[in-house]
């Protein structure tokens, strides 16, 4: 097996950082679409209901001015945060893939 350089392992780590945010992501946006699916599907008879696509969201505001079925701010900021978090993951891993490969080029021309 040859060996790898410490470049290439410190963007294995970054590709894997990037592949766990991208899940993070996923899974919160599963859970969000069943929470508001399934688990609050019968909001719409006990109040006036408010949806949200992205991420999944059905909730309700009762006469006593309680919110039921929305999300927390802590799962909306993990939702965003990982999403945040692989895009510019991802952005720094490609940038660096490219300039290596410009340089490696730049090497094997010269």
């Amino acid at each position: 097996m040859p060996s790898t350089s410490a470049g290439d392992a410190r963007l294995n780590r970054l590709w894997a950082v990037v592949c766990a945010c991208a899940g993070i992501f996923l899974f919160m946006w599963a859970l969000s679409w069943f929470k508001a699916s399934v688990l609050n599907e019968d909001l719409q008879n006990r109040c006036d209901v408010h949806t949200a696509s992205f991420p999944f969201e059905k909730s309700c505001t009762q006469k006593d001015g309680t919110v039921a079925g929305a999300n927390s701010l802590l799962f909306d900021g993990i939702f965003f945060g990982s999403t945040t978090a692989a895009a510019a993951g991802l952005t720094a891993a490609l940038t660096i893939e490219a300039r290596r490969r410009k340089q490696s080029r730049r090497a094997s021309v010269t």
